[in-house]
């Protein structure tokens, strides 16, 4: 199990820095697309993130979660996701598809009152590649765009439970990350003919290494035997992030042999890519249902309503060599439902039937992105669903978890590039038997 663990780190640190983490030409924009998460559960809720929360979940995008994780249960985290997308722009059609580990985190119970987690997620994703020919009356030239690379963070998150009763619970948490990653955005012609393939390339890359804060704020209250609210919410102020431009240019007369290229110009910046204010706000409704008597069985369900909003501001830069970002904003709508059908699995677990155990998941979204083609805003929508799936074996708080996104991201503006895509996502949240703890603290006598 050790070895395995230490496998899929080591993969999740360097397969965030050489594999394509999404495939659309808007990454081409600033560092990347920002803020696209990917969670099992959280997505099969119409990407309602801010305020679900309970102890068998490690809910890393709001770090004052953490503190409500139960004492001596430590959670592993590890999310994967896969994409394939169809893009459509008049006649033209194209598929792509990917597949990568998302994230990875761990999170326990410090003390009483206070929670940890640290782990590895994506902040900023780049992948592109389109080209096209243009023929000019005596030679034929081929552009070509390529985009590619990521910005990964490295976090480590604390929350403190200020209120910690039966019915009540408030925290506040903080997480510090450091930011790391290259993103590239590479420009090339080449002269096409039957003896030489000459051309030229423009090559830009941002490197980014900075530390960024960012906070979040949870509230839960028990009304009654039957009804439970959460309420949650994050701010990632505007923050100065450390970055390294480079910016190259070369010619060649055989481009596909880059031991050939000759250096035309060169130059390294040193400044700042400045993020705006982001924020979320959310809110949960558990309701827990009388008993549902059966005929060999007894369920005690509950039903939960996530609705969230996010608000979310673009980029900008302190690079004078760079023309201005088209810095716009964006927001999030989600919503979505959970439906479980008994609330005591390990107190009924002899007398419950497979399809008793599962927690059923759908919801919908809707994101106005932080980018605009001819002034008109990209927005993403779609529909969610997934299934959680309990690990019964030893009474410990192993889940399962699937989501599935269908959806369409573009401006619906007629000769705009519109993608449609299915997102699946698949979770494993690990935690130790409760006899067996991870983190045992010995004492001598």
């Amino acid at each position: 199990m050790r070895n395995f663990l230490n496998l899929l780190f080591i993969s999740l640190v360097f397969g965030a820095q050489s594999q394509t983490m999404t495939t659309h030409p808007i990454s081409y924009y600033g560092i990347g697309e920002i803020g696209q998460q990917s969670h099992s559960i959280y997505d099969a809720l119409g990407k309602t993130y801010v305020s679900y929360f309970d102890s068998s979940q490690l809910n890393i995008f709001n770090p004052a979660t953490y503190s409500i994780l139960t004492t001596g249960n430590t959670l592993l985290s590890i999310g994967i996701n896969a994409r394939a997308s169809q893009y459509t722009q008049e006649a033209a059609i194209s598929n792509r598809y990917f597949a990568l580990a998302d994230h990875f985190a761990l999170g326990f119970k410090m003390k009483k009152r206070m929670g940890l987690a640290f782990g590895l997620k994506p902040y900023a994703k780049r992948g592109y590649a389109f080209s096209e020919k243009i023929y000019t009356g005596l030679d034929s030239l081929n552009y070509s765009y390529s985009g590619r690379g990521s910005v990964s963070d490295f976090f480590v998150g604390f929350s403190y439970a200020l209120v910690q009763s039966k019915k009540t619970f408030l925290s506040l948490g903080a997480n510090v990350n450091y930011l790391f990653g290259n993103v590239y955005n590479d420009r090339s012609s080449i002269l096409i003919s039957n003896t030489t393939y000459s051309g030229g390339l423009s090559s830009a890359s941002f490197l980014v290494k900075t530390i960024h804060l960012d906070f979040g704020v949870s509230y839960k209250h028990q009304f009654g035997r039957h009804y439970q609210m959460c309420l949650g919410g994050t701010i990632d102020p505007s923050q100065k992030l450390n970055t390294t431009y480079a910016a190259a240019f070369y010619s060649s007369n055989n481009m596909s042999d880059p031991t050939q290229y000759d250096t035309l110009s060169s130059a390294i910046y040193k400044g700042h890519i400045i993020s705006g204010l982001n924020y979320s706000i959310g809110m949960s409704n558990r309701v827990f249902f009388d008993a549902w008597k059966r005929k060999a069985r007894t369920l005690h369900p509950n039903l939960l309503l996530n609705l969230s909003y996010n608000f979310k501001s673009g980029f900008t830069h302190d690079f004078d060599s760079l023309a201005s970002w088209n810095a716009g904003k964006g927001q999030h709508f989600g919503i979505g439902i959970q439906f479980s059908p008994e609330s005591k699995i390990y107190e009924n677990i002899a007398s419950l039937k497979a399809f008793d155990k599962l927690s059923y998941r759908i919801g919908a979204y809707r994101d106005q992105l932080p980018y605009f083609k001819d002034q008109v805003q990209y927005v993403d929508k779609g529909i969610s669903f997934g299934v959680g799936i309990p690990i019964l074996a030893q009474q410990s708080l192993s889940t399962l978890n699937f989501g599935i996104s269908l959806g369409q991201r573009g401006t619906f503006s007629a000769g705009h590039l519109m993608e449609s895509y299915v997102g699946i996502n698949f979770g494993v949240i690990l935690s130790p038997a409760r006899f067996e703890p991870w983190f045992r603290k010995r004492k001598l006598d």
